[in-house]
């Protein structure tokens, strides 16, 4: 019996829940010169400003590579078989430290985080401010691509605790115990733009943009990138739905991406609380239901 626990221990150890954390320029620098096993995915939309230049190291890989249509309904999460076999070719493992980043620090990365944190991966970490911050730091940058070799992914545990389906959501509409949160801009949370459907907001939802979470700097080349504000600042607005009292809370925008942001802010950086979900459907799939909307 004492063999089994062990060996239920280690496997559990093995394949346990990572954390996404945020690194600054500078630390990713040092990390350069340090890591053998640093995989670096710069998700700049555009492949001519990888060409032009990039964070040494750096793969290009459009973070559309990264969606899915499912059952007929654009823009979900890949699954995740497909989604292990891309890292493999990314030259990931279970044991390697990835980096995330796109031009301003948006909340691409983040997404792309939350996707590997469905998978429980150990280390994940997103550049602060993105390649727009990097260049204000006159980092180096390059031109060459690096060589890549493919690896076997090995053991993962998906942390089903972090994702919401349509199912979920139905159930959790009457909830008092459920917090519905969106991302989006005032003008789609108010069913004022929008090219859905209907357009709205899923009923008793309360709305934040992720933008409210962070300040807008520019570089000293004229780029516009974005830094979290300090805790103390965002903070207040979570806490009074209730969030890290007991409340659980699920997250949802247009399309799922923009809700990466918020999910890092509230699980991650502010600490609150372990009960966060990601609704990856979104309003994409929402707007497509009869289920109860606002306005």
């Amino acid at each position: 019996m004492a063999i089994l626990l062990s060996i239920f221990i280690l496997f559990f150890t093995a394949v346990s829940f990572g954390e996404i954390r945020l690194i600054s320029p500078e630390e990713l620098n040092n990390m350069l010169k340090k890591e053998r096993n640093l995989v670096i995915l710069d998700l700049r939309k555009s492949i001519k400003d990888y060409w032009k230049e990039h964070i040494p190291g750096a793969q290009w890989i459009h973070f559309e590579a990264f969606r899915f249509p499912n059952m007929g309904k654009p823009a979900f999460f890949i699954p995740v078989e497909i989604f292990i076999k891309k890292l493999e070719k990314l030259g990931i493992d279970r044991n390697t430290k990835v980096v995330l980043y796109d031009a301003q620090g948006s909340f691409i990365p983040f997404y792309v985080a939350w996707g590997l944190d469905y998978i429980s991966h150990p280390e994940i970490y997103v550049l602060h401010g993105g390649f727009n911050h990097w260049k204000d730091k006159d980092l180096p940058t390059t031109k060459d691509y690096p060589k890549v070799k493919p690896k076997s992914y090995g053991t993962y545990r998906i942390n089903e605790e972090i994702r919401a389906d349509l199912d979920y959501v139905k159930k959790s509409l009457m909830k008092k115990n459920v917090v519905f949160l969106d991302a989006r801009t005032p003008e789609l949370y108010e069913g004022k733009a929008g090219f859905w459907k209907r357009l709205g907001h899923i009923k008793g939802a309360v709305n934040r943009f992720w933008k409210q979470d962070f300040e807008e700097r520019v570089n000293k080349y004229g780029k516009r990138y974005y830094l979290l504000k300090p805790k103390e600042d965002i903070s207040l607005f979570y806490e009074s739905l209730g969030i890290g009292k007991g409340k659980e809370v699920v997250l949802y925008c247009g399309q799922g991406l923009m809700s990466g942001a918020t999910y890092y802010v509230i699980k991650y950086y502010l600490g609150l609380t372990d009960k966060v979900k990601l609704y990856d459907g979104s309003w994409n799939e929402y707007s497509q239901t009869s289920l109860p909307k606002e306005p």
